[in-house]
């Protein structure tokens, strides 16, 4: 009922809470409860004036029909919502229904998730939070999906001119803060894997959303077929060239307890992290491990 209200002052410009009610079919309190709502997530969206309410700024909406323009010739079926708790949720939830390279977005994720179950919290109608189902052959390795995906976005930001870097596995950085994260998650067959993808991404310099999702697909399907084809040599060469702290010292956690330090040495075969400590090398792939630069 949040996005109505959003979608109901954009349209009307400003009105009284008894006009926006009515509207919105409902009574005064409702509405009023709504407003503090989204006052709390974003405080400065709604403004009142004498009575009046209206929207601080223009909202950048998702539109099924500019998406299905824009990616016409990819092939990909379209869940775009108004809001959901988590895109990654809805994807697993409708697996088995839902169709190859499936795209699931929305314009408001109340309740995402990211590695450690950690939340991931979007700005209504702003950041992109995105899910990707993809069926794949049994023989493709997809215990790399996670670094690959990661160079989706890093490629994505550079066609942008956005220098950034990568944190393994697949944190994106850009002026040491973090503005995009990946959650890999799959259910596994006899015949086939399928892949959920989520990604959520700052929308740091306001770009316009539909053209944003059409510009990370493109990559993200361009980057999954060089994988598919070519395997993750190149790709492996990529992410490593672009990691922030390749050749620098790490600490690795788990649990809240520091269960390794060294040097950033290279990533192996299956993505995990390699690090030199006291002239050994050690592999760490855990999804329960962190790392912290020094």
């Amino acid at each position: 009922m949040e996005i109505k209200l959003l979608k109901t002052l954009e349209e009307y410009s400003s009105l009284t809470i008894h006009e926006l009610s009515e509207h919105l079919n409902q009574n005064s309190l409702q509405t009023l409860s709504q407003i503090a709502h989204i006052r709390e997530i974003a405080p400065d969206l709604i403004n009142s004036d004498n009575g009046k309410y209206q929207l601080s700024k223009q909202l950048n909406w998702l539109n099924q029909e500019k998406l299905k323009t824009s990616l016409a010739n990819n092939n990909h079926p379209l869940v775009i919502l108004d809001s959901i708790p988590s895109t990654n949720t809805y994807a697993l939830e409708n697996i088995n229904t839902l169709a190859d390279k499936t795209i699931i977005s929305c314009n408001w994720q109340y309740a995402g998730r990211g590695r450690f179950e950690r939340r991931w919290l979007s700005t209504i109608a702003h950041d992109l939070t995105v899910s990707f189902l993809y069926h794949f052959e049994r023989d493709v390795n997809i215990l790399l999906l996670p670094l690959v995906s990661a160079i989706a976005v890093n490629r994505l930001l550079k066609n942008y001119s956005i220098t950034n870097k990568i944190k393994w596995p697949n944190d994106i950085y850009v002026d040491q803060q973090k503005v995009a994260g990946i959650l890999v998650e799959s259910r596994i067959s006899t015949n086939m894997s399928k892949v959920v993808i989520g990604i959520g991404l700052d929308n740091f310099r306001n770009w316009e959303r539909n053209q944003l999702l059409a510009d990370l697909t493109l990559v993200l399907d361009n980057i999954l077929s060089e994988f598919v084809l070519f395997g993750f040599a190149l790709i492996r060469r990529e992410w490593l060239d672009n990691c922030m702290h390749l050749n620098e010292e790490v600490s690795l956690i788990e649990n809240g307890v520091e269960i390794a330090r060294g040097i950033h040495y290279d990533i192996g075969t299956n993505g995990e992290l390699i690090i030199k400590t006291q002239n050994q090398l050690q592999s760490y792939s855990s999804s329960l491990i962190s790392l912290k630069t020094k």
